[in-house]
C-alpha cells in the first residue's frame, strides 16, 4: 500500500477515477506483483454479494472486531462493510456499545493496520550504499535515488537502476550492494552500460564506477548478465569460481541450496575457472553450454542444453522439460519463500514439463503442478507438503 492513498482505490473500485488518479494507480499496480495482488483481493470483496459477507460473529468493541479479522482481509473488506453500515454494522455496533467511534476514528485505525501490514510484509529490494545507507526500491515511481562517491544513481519504472558513467573517474573504488529478497527480481545497469537482472533471494556487490583494471562484481544466488563489450575483462565471482567474458549474454546460478553453481552461456564466449585445494581448473564455454561446478565432489563439467529453460525467469517464468519435481519445487520454494516436504522420497524424482507464470499466487501454481503430476500439493503457512493423489 506504499504511496498510494486509500481514497484512489475506492473511487477505482467505484470507477470514479480523474484522468490524474487513473495513472497514478497503473504506476502503483506496475510496480510490484503483491500490489496487484491485494487489488486483486480488494476488488473480489467489492464485488461479493452482501450475504456472501461473514458478519456472523461482531465483537463488543471495535478494537476486538479489527483484530478477529484476517489481518490481510481486514482492510480489503472493511470499505465493502462500511457501504452497508447503516443497515446491518451500524445496529449491531451500537448494540454492542461501539456507537461512540467516529468515521474519523476508524480511519485512524485502518492507517494503523495498514502501517503495521507494510512493515511485517517488507520484501523489499534494497540498495545499499558505500556508506552503508540502505534505500528501499519498491515504491513503483522514478526517482533520483542517490549520488555515491560522484556517481549519480537514478532508479526507473520499469528499468530499474541506472549508474550514470562518471565525467571524472574516480582512483577510490567504491562499492553498492544490490539485495532481492523473495517475489522479487531487479534489473540494474552499470556505470559501463552493462545489465545484470537479479533474481529473487539474490545479492549483487559491485563498483559504482570501474577503474582501470579489470571489471569485478560478486554474486550470491543467481543473475543474467548481459556485458558490455570495453575491451576490458568482466570477472563474476561466485564463492571458489570465477566467469571471465569480455562482452557477452549468460547466467549464473549459485543459490546455497544449490549441489553446484551453473553457468549458462546465451552468446558470447566465457571461461569458467574454479581453485580446489591450489589447483586451478577450467572450461570455455561457446553459446548452448552449460559448465556445472560440484562442491561436493569437485567436479567441473559441461554440456549443451537450451538456454531458454534457464533464462526464462528474466521474462517472469517457470520454466521446465523432464525436470525432477525437487528441482522444480526448490525453484519455486525459493520464489514464494516456502519449505516443501514429501511424504514418500521417491515423489521428488518425478519428471515435469511445463511453463509457469511466476506472478501468480502460489495457490495456482500448485494446481497447475497438481494437474500435469499427479500429486498433491497442502500448503500450511510456509510449509508445503507433497503426497500422491489419493
Amino acid at each position: 500500500m506504499k504511496n498510494l492513498d486509500l481514497d484512489i482505490l475506492r473511487k477505482k473500485l467505484d470507477d470514479r477515477l480523474t484522468s490524474t488518479e487513473e495513472e497514478k494507480i497503473n504506476l502503483w499496480l506496475e510496480s510490484s506483483a503483491d500490489n496487484r495482488e491485494y487489488f486483486k483481493r480488494m476488488k473480489s470483496y467489492h464485488e461479493k454479494p452482501l450475504e456472501d459477507l461473514s458478519l456472523e460473529s461482531v465483537p463488543n468493541t471495535t478494537d476486538l472486531f479489527m483484530k478477529r479479522l484476517n489481518r490481510k482481509s481486514r482492510i480489503s473488506i472493511y470499505h465493502k462493510v462500511l457501504q452497508y453500515a447503516a443497515v446491518i454494522v451500524l445496529p449491531l455496533m451500537i448494540g454492542a456499545g461501539l456507537w461512540w467511534y467516529t468515521n474519523a476514528q476508524m480511519e485512524q485505525q485502518l492507517a494503523e493496520q495498514t502501517r503495521i501490514i507494510e512493515q511485517e510484509e517488507n520484501n523489499s529490494t534494497v540498495l545499499i550504499t558505500s556508506t552503508g545507507k540502505t534505500y528501499e526500491l519498491e515504491s513503483g515511481i522514478e526517482q533520483a535515488v542517490v549520488e555515491d562517491e560522484g556517481v549519480k544513481i537514478r532508479k526507473y519504472l520499469r528499468a530499474g537502476l541506472k549508474y550514470e558513467k562518471p565525467e571524472v573517474k574516480n582512483q577510490k573504488i567504491a562499492y553498492n550492494t544490490l539485495r532481492t529478497s523473495n517475489r522479487n527480481d531487479y534489473q540494474v545497469e552499470l556505470s559501463d552500460g552493462t545489465v545484470v537482472y537479479l533474481n529473487c533471494n539474490s545479492e549483487l556487490r559491485y563498483p559504482i564506477s570501474f577503474g582501470e583494471g579489470d571489471r569485478r562484481v560478486e554474486l550470491r544466488g543467481e543473475a543474467f548478465f548481459d556485458v558490455t563489450k570495453t575491451g576490458k575483462r568482466f570477472t563474476v565471482e561466485v564463492n571458489d569460481m570465477e566467469v571471465e567474458v569480455l562482452g557477452t549474454r549468460f547466467n549464473v546460478m549459485a543459490y546455497d541450496d544449490e549441489n553446484s553453481i551453473q553457468t549458462t552461456l546465451v552468446s558470447g564466449k566465457v571461461k569458467v575457472a574454479v581453485n580446489e585445494n591450489g589447483i586451478r581448473k577450467s572450461l570455455t564455454l561457446k553459446p548452448g553450454d552449460q559448465a556445472s561446478w560440484c562442491h561436493e565432489n569437485g567436479t567441473l563439467e559441461s554440456k549443451i542444453v537450451n538456454t531458454d529453460l534457464y533464462t526464462s525467469w528474466i521474462d517472469g517464468y517457470f520454466r521446465f522439460e523432464n525436470q525432477r519435481l525437487e528441482d522444480v519445487m526448490r525453484n519455486i520454494a525459493r520464489w514464494y519463500d516456502v519449505r516443501v516436504f514429501y511424504q514418500n522420497p521417491e515423489l521428488k524424482d518425478k519428471r515435469l514439463t511445463g511453463k509457469l507464470h511466476k506472478v501468480d499466487d502460489f495457490k495456482v501454481i500448485s494446481s497447475m503442478i497438481e494437474k500435469i503430476s499427479g500429486i498433491e500439493i497442502d500448503k500450511n503457512k510456509k510449509a508445503v507438503v507433497i503426497s500422491m493423489r489419493k
